[in-house]
């Protein structure tokens, strides 16, 4: 008996032995080096978002995207694999009457693990399902749309579990809380992950986050829904906090964190992230802006007020405000510009020196002599401690206003980004004097402007990344993220030569030399 145990386990164990390499191989499929849509965008289009509630399903929540070619067209099209991968589910009937469904298991070069499902499909003639623990590459052809209800059309999916699960298609509870991911930012996001220059991310519960604050070792600390967490340089979560309240963001205070409560309540919390002192400013708040060495805050009620440096006391206030949406601040001058487009020029110490209707909202930022600039479809300006507008560039400034950025260089040189005719960066000496013009691509949402070094660099609300070289304009490089276009993008380049970008529901992290190599 005890021989035919023995004998039995041997031959197990050759068993596993023969089939290793087969299952080696199986699941050695590579890693996702690039990315592209399931299906011929110029000939499908969205036709029902992620997440949003369906009437047919009783107002339950779409876990993913439809992808509808037209009447008489989206039967029997190709769907692609969108990126390397291994198949982890694939069942012509795995939807019973509504079809098929592919799940591709994707690895991204840091190591993290995404699924690809793709739903109402069937075999065509030339378009077979792949095998389960297949490898497939990019743009492999993995079946074709289906004839199914209410019309043929491609439902595809992405989500972070349920390997081998088709998804339900509809969930009553939030679907990204259950894993699963908006599709198409999702490639739009991966497009950012895989450049060369990326070193790291961290997905948010949602877009429009508060900026985060950067504390002393290039550490970040931000609000992330009822939660806070403390981000190490190189993208490790350190530590979380829930939070019993709605937070509207954190502010650094002699080195460490302090979150501030909509209630108008504030946590000061030490660097291991134990909680510290709490105080109250004893009257609700909205927002929270931070613009130079100025700390602001507007309340529930339409005051803007002015914090003290140790944020324990409002030290002015200017009442009956609309809802503010940004600030810029130079050591002598405050803009804030509202949500009606109202520029509101301020002293130092929250007195009211000017007040501008534009007709759509303006760039804002510091000049480097102590004023502000001012780039509206009306032109350029700049705004001086007293209030006081002067026009820059004469007739030279294209008109600026929405989507325009602005920056004036420790030389005095004016460098512009506008949308009006070619989007483009244009550069201008003190006097007017053109310098250079260099056309870009289209950037989406609100835009600033920022040089660091011999770089310019352009963000953007609705994703965008682009570097440029002051001297000439010379396009460096492009990357794109996906941003919700509403929100403006927050960013910082470290001593440690990492460029943190906050947009949409994400901050990324990219090497600032890397992302100059394209200028040589």
């Amino acid at each position: 008996m005890r021989a035919r145990v023995g004998l039995a386990i041997c031959l197990l164990i050759a068993s596993l032995s023969l089939a290793e390499p087969a299952l080696r191989a199986q699941g050695d499929c590579g890693l996702v080096a690039a990315v592209q849509p399931p299906v011929d965008t110029t000939a499908f289009r969205l036709v029902q978002r992620f997440g949003v509630p369906s009437p047919r399903h009783q107002g339950r929540y779409h876990t993913g995207e439809d992808w509808y070619g037209g009447r008489g067209t989206s039967y029997g099209q190709p769907v692609r694999a969108i990126a390397a991968g291994r198949v982890t589910y694939s069942a012509p009937t795995g939807w019973g009457r509504d079809g098929g469904v592919v799940i591709i298991e994707h690895t991204l070069p840091d190591g993290s693990v995404m699924y690809s499902q793709y739903g109402h499909m069937q075999e065509v003639s030339g378009y077979p399902f792949p095998p389960r623990y297949s490898c497939v590459r990019m743009g492999d052809v993995i079946g074709g749309v289906g004839d199914v209800r209410p019309a043929p059309h491609l439902h595809f999916e992405m989500r972070v579990s349920q390997p081998d699960v088709p998804g339900p298609g509809y969930t009553w509870a939030d679907p990204t809380a259950l894993g699963w991911r908006p599709p198409s930012a999702m490639l739009a996001n991966w497009r950012g992950w895989l450049h060369p220059a990326h070193r790291w991310h961290l997905e948010l519960r949602a877009a429009g986050a508060p900026p985060p604050t950067v504390l002393d070792d290039s550490s970040l600390v931000v609000v992330d829904g009822d939660r806070v967490r403390r981000v190490t340089p190189d993208g490790r979560v350190l530590w979380r906090l829930s939070l019993d309240r709605p937070a509207i963001g954190v502010m650094a205070r002699a080195g460490q964190p302090v979150i501030i409560y909509a209630d108008g309540s504030l946590q000061a919390v030490g660097l291991d992230g134990a909680p510290l002192e709490r105080w109250a400013l004893n009257e609700p708040l909205r927002a929270i802006f931070e613009a130079g060495s100025q700390r602001l805050a507007q309340t529930a009620a339409g005051a803007l007020i002015g914090l003290s440096g140790d944020l324990q006391a409002v030290v002015w206030r200017l009442e009956g405000l609309p809802p503010v949406m940004r600030v810029a601040a130079a050591p002598g001058v405050i803009g804030a510009l509202t949500a009606d487009s109202a520029l509101l020029i301020l002293s130092a110490d929250g007195r009211l020196l000017d007040r501008a209707q534009l007709r759509e909202p303006a760039a804002l930022a510091a000049a480097p002599d102590g004023g502000l600039l001012a780039y509206t479809r009306a032109g350029l300006w700049r705004i001086d401690a007293a209030g006081v507008w002067t026009p820059l560039l004469a007739d030279q400034a294209p008109p600026g206003g929405a989507g325009a950025a602005a920056l004036q260089d420790a030389q005095g040189n004016l460098i512009l980004y506008g949308v009006t005719d070619v989007p483009a960066l244009r550069a201008y000496r003190p006097d007017g004097t053109p310098l250079w013009t260099t056309p870009t691509p289209l950037i989406r949402g609100q835009t600033a402007l920022f040089q660091h070094g011999a770089l310019l660099y352009l963000v953007s609300g609705g994703g965008d990344l682009v570097t440029a070289r002051a001297a000439d304009g010379a396009l460096c490089g492009q990357v794109s993220l996906h941003g919700d276009g509403r929100t403006p993008a927050w960013s910082q380049v470290g001593s440690d030569g990492i460029l943190r970008l906050m947009v949409g529901a994400q901050i990324a992290a990219y090497d600032w030399a890397a992302l100059g190599q394209g200028c040589g």
